[in-house]
């Protein structure tokens, strides 16, 4: 996700308008489950996916004409039917991809800016987009909003009762990965082409923390990195936690134990691992991490060291 908000930014940075493709429902199966989404480009140039195949490539033309058309499009792919059998897509489901257009304003570069500093200092945050059959003026207004437990961090929903039921509705399911669709029964008067609101629930990947950046610290640190954790790597050695040794790390970290903990902002996506150089050391990070609320926490050794 963090990736897709880069380039959407990116775009947005450079003027220039795409598109942003959402499965707002799947039934059956299909490629994709609802939450994926694809951001293409006006040259057709793609990011994310909606499950690939013959469907990604009817969902990129779709937002090349929505693109050149400046309008949304909210389309149903049958995939029991003879013409998806015929073309292989034989996964018996439907799904439904929303596709809206981005337009390069000051406010959805404040949302994407805003949603990718969440991401970045390691915060949960939730984006809810007004899902639209039609766009009354373009670009849109009041049609997307960043916003956390505490309330509204960037854009609006047209109006702020509006904010304050979305974000009531959608708390419960905050700490979840999945994402939900509040399809309402019948659309305000002033917003006729009003559907109903995707939210979108943006988990931070989860922080391995490995103490000890000696024999054991270096393949942890790797395999870490790729099971799609930060990794952040501390040792009470400078020369232990160099750029080369660890290439994966996004941060190397040196000095005494107990003082390393003040750098780190453990919260319930941490996971801890002390692989120190001996007892002494580990016992120091243990008496630390066990007062933090980190979901993890694991150390290497003997029954008796234990």
């Amino acid at each position: 996700m963090e990736k897709l908000f880069e380039q959407l930014l990116q775009m947005i940075s450079k003027g220039r308008a795409c598109a942003l493709c959402s499965v707002l429902a799947s039934s059956g199966s299909v490629p994709a489950p609802a939450g994926c989404r694809l951001l293409v480009h006006e040259d057709g140039t793609i990011a994310g996916t909606v499950g690939g195949g013959a469907l990604e490539g009817e969902v990129t033309h779709d937002a090349r004409r929505a693109i050149s058309a400046g309008a949304p499009l909210i389309r149903t792919f049958d995939f029991t039917g003879e013409e998806m059998v015929e073309s292989l897509q034989i996964c018996g489901g439907k799904i439904t991809v929303y596709t809206e257009v981005i337009f390069p304003t000051a406010l959805e570069r404040l949302v994407a800016e805003t949603i990718l500093q969440k991401i970045r200092e390691g915060r949960s945050v939730a984006l809810a987009t007004a899902v639209l059959d039609s766009y009354d003026r373009t670009p849109p207004a009041g049609h997307r909003m960043a916003f956390d437990r505490d309330g509204v961090l960037a854009g609006s929903l047209a109006v702020g009762d509006l904010n304050d039921l979305v974000i009531r509705k959608a708390l419960p399911s905050f700490d979840g990965n999945d994402p939900i669709y509040l399809e309402l029964e019948r659309a305000p008067a002033e917003f006729a082409a009003l559907q109903g609101f995707l939210v979108d629930f943006i988990q931070p990947a989860p922080t391995l923390v490995v103490f000890g950046g000696g024999h054991i610290g270096r393949p942890l640190a790797h395999l870490g990195a790729l099971c799609g954790f930060r990794v952040v790597v501390a040792d009470d050695r400078a020369e232990f936690v160099s750029p080369e040794r660890f290439p994966d790390a996004e941060r190397l970290l040196s000095g005494p134990y107990p003082g390393i903990f003040d750098q780190l902002d453990i919260g319930p996506r941490h996971y801890l691992v002390s692989v120190t150089r001996c007892h002494t050391t580990d016992r120091q990070v243990l008496e630390r991490a066990v007062r933090t609320p980190a979901a993890y926490l694991g150390m290497i050794g003997s029954r008796r060291k234990v």
